[in-house]
């Protein structure tokens, strides 16, 4: 079992940022981890399939920090995004990826 870390380094603009990945050929995401520069800062989270399906939202918005445990396959290129930023700063994360053959 290798599990790799996607490292998150983005600026949110009117309130939004996003990015795509490699293309992932079979990987579970194991965590999330996605912090704004203030702690007082509130977002949301989604990842997007290489379908153009939200795989994973945020139900409630985030404060500071998001920090979550998942068991989420994935596979193809998706779209990390930050959404509703209530600052636009800085954001700095994680995803950890459990690679599966």
């Amino acid at each position: 079992m290798l599990i790799n870390a996607l490292l998150i380094s983005q600026t949110a603009s009117s309130g939004t940022w996003s990015f795509n990945t490699a293309k992932l050929t079979s990987a579970i995401l194991k965590q999330v981890i996605v912090k704004a520069a203030t702690a007082t800062t509130t977002f949301n989270f989604q990842i997007i399939d290489d379908h153009d399906l939200i795989v994973f939202n945020t139900e409630t918005p985030a404060t500071g920090t998001l920090r979550q445990e998942l068991d989420l396959p994935l596979k193809g290129i998706c779209t990390i995004k930050v959404l509703n930023s209530s600052v636009d700063e800085a954001f700095t994360g994680k995803l950890s990826l459990m690679e599966v053959n």
